[in-house]
């Protein structure tokens, strides 16, 4: 049960006790968030049905065609975002046309790397997409045919950059550092093992040349030939002028009103110029996104959880935002303590009545260029642990959000894709969550080091890996230098070889075997990585920035087996 704020009475933990939400908590939660409003009305529809209307409508379509009016809901609507307008003069309704289901995830194996830990002789201090591109090669030759990456989502253009992708500015950007350089790395940028990523370090860099090209092909282009630039590239013009925090900004930008800015960029050629090369950065991300999609192995994006506080998205949706909040996560065997993530949330009632824009454009934003779409922690779409400023995650609250129609968003925006979708289905899981996103085909997700059942008994509409990127590898288990008891006794039900290398292969044949659709080999795994990426709850600052031990030339990926996946390239 929950309030008229969508506050739940409580939640049990994963050993089935129960936690009462106090009024205190429930007080700054309803504080944090206001009082809701009634919206307009917004109306889902499932593709190919039909429904009588109280009165004659027409239906305005997304594109701009108009249907005359009708008595009832024609069963051939394209999905989208449709308008319903009375013919009485009543209020118009948004009808969301949605398909049932997402399309199916593919019958294949690949590998799950994070970008920034990928290097080659050509990289620039941290991997890129031309690093990504020769993985995927080096993939379709083993005969795999998918890759999970970290989060491409971009950060704020100031120093310090930061380390975390899961921590963006902005999901509705990628990362300029994502883009490969034609020209050879400086000296100190050159990668070796055993180094870490100094991010602060490639951003001047890359950004000095960067700036170098972008003069040399967009300057002398007439202001006619040029296409207004985002609000998240204006958002970065202006934190290069006043830094990264916009809580700590000048008025009038705090607000980031849209007319302000347009005055800005007409009247500031500076402030154009700035605004544009962030764009032509986007430009450059999405060119060498599409050359991977052309190798034949198809990518998988991830979506973060949330944004930061200070970044671009926190300040254009601060009015639908709760910026006194932070998402984490309750105390559990994983995190004693709980943990706090920093990220604020959505309030559930003014997503709804922005007719969930923000939420839509992060979706479509994130299916750019990629075959899937991971979406980190995807019990949030129906609730999310919220925890009042100043207070601990044990005195946290779940808010409950209208799943139904943010998976009928997901829907229609991965099938105008084409993309499949994965949901992080790990942690505290209330009942019902896993049946649901099976019903979108949603595939949910199996890890070796959760799992009671052994590979081969895991069901086929899944995502399998033996480890994440906030859990051990299987290196560091085998050593005893990471992991748990329970984790060594998963390694020793699947094999007893002697060194840390055949370990790896047995666990990964094992997983190659094993019925889920999509299999997937961490790249530290295949790399004999000992250390994890992250160490969740810890301000360790060698979270995120661990290399591989190897670089992509010197990877050894398993070879094509014949029946564990289908043939290379068929996934796009």
């Amino acid at each position: 049960m929950h309030d008229e704020w969508s506050i739940s009475d409580g939640y049990h933990d994963v050993s089935g006790n129960w936690h009462q939400t106090s009024q205190a908590t429930r007080a700054a939660l309803r504080n944090a968030m206001g009082t809701p409003t009634p919206g307009p009305p917004l109306w889902f529809v499932e593709s190919g049905t039909s429904h009588a209307l109280w009165n004659p409508c027409s239906i305005v379509l997304e594109d701009g065609r108009t249907i005359e009016p009708q008595t009832s809901l024609p069963s051939g609507l394209p999905i989208g975002y449709h308008d319903l307008v009375p013919s009485d003069g009543g209020p118009v309704t948004r009808l969301i046309v949605h398909p049932d289901r997402c399309p199916e995830i593919p019958d294949t194996w690949g590998v799950a790397a994070q970008l920034y830990a990928l290097w080659s002789s050509t990289s620039w201090g941290i991997g890129d997409l031309a690093d990504l591109q020769q993985l995927a090669r080096r993939l379709d030759d083993a005969g795999g045919g998918a890759i999970l990456v970290s989060p491409l989502h971009q950060p704020a253009p100031s120093l310090p950059q930061q380390d975390s992708p899961y921590y963006p500015s902005s999901r509705r950007a990628w990362s300029p550092l994502l883009i490969a350089l034609d020209e050879a790395p400086p000296e100190d940028l050159r990668c070796a093992p055993d180094t870490l990523v100094d991010r602060d370090a490639a951003w001047l860099a890359k950004r000095a040349a960067l700036e170098a090209r972008f003069a040399a092909e967009v300057t002398g282009r007439a202001p006619s030939e040029r296409r207004p630039p985002t609000a998240v590239a204006c958002w970065n013009a202006l934190c290069d002028e006043f830094g990264p925090s916009w809580r700590a900004w000048p008025e009038p930008w705090r607000r980031f009103e849209s007319s302000t800015v347009t005055a800005r960029l007409q009247a500031d050629a500076e402030f154009a110029r700035r605004a544009a090369f962030h764009d032509w950065c986007q430009d450059e991300v999405g060119r060498q996104l599409d050359a991977i999609g052309e190798v034949g192995v198809g990518i998988i994006g991830d979506l973060a959880v949330g944004f930061s506080p200070d970044g671009a998205d926190a300040c254009e949706f601060q009015d639908l935002v709760a910026l006194d909040v932070r998402i984490g996560a309750p105390p559990d065997p994983f995190s004693r303590d709980g943990q706090d993530w920093g990220i604020p949330p959505f309030a559930p009632w003014r997503l709804r009545n922005a007719m969930y824009t923000p939420f839509i454009d992060t979706i479509r934003a994130t299916l750019r260029g990629v075959h899937g779409l991971r979406i980190d922690h995807v019990m949030g779409l129906f609730r999310q642990f919220w925890i009042p400023d100043g207070a601990r995650p044990a005195d946290g609250a779940y808010v409950v959000f209208p799943s139904e129609e943010l998976l009928a968003i997901i829907c229609i925006e991965a099938a105008r894709a084409g993309a499949f979708v994965i949901g992080e289905d790990l942690g505290t899981v209330e009942p019902g969550v896993r049946e649901r996103l099976a019903a979108s085909n949603v595939a949910g997700t199996r890890v070796l080091w959760f799992e009671d059942q052994p590979p081969h008994t895991w069901p086929e509409h899944a995502l399998a890996t033996v480890t994440t990127h906030d859990l051990p590898t299987v290196t560091g288990v085998f050593n005893g230098t990471d992991g748990d008891d329970q984790q060594q006794q998963r390694l020793a039900a699947i094999t007893d070889a002697a060194s840390a290398q055949d370990v790896i292969a047995d666990v990964h044949a094992t997983l190659l075997a094993a019925p889920p659709r999509l299999r997937l080999l961490t790249m530290d795994d295949v790399c004999g990585a000992a250390e994890r990426p992250n160490h969740p709850g810890t301000v360790d600052r060698l979270n995120w920035r661990r290399r591989l031990p190897r670089s992509i030339d010197d990877v050894e990926l398993p070879q094509f087996a014949e029946g564990t996946t289908d043939a290379p390239g068929e996934i796009s």
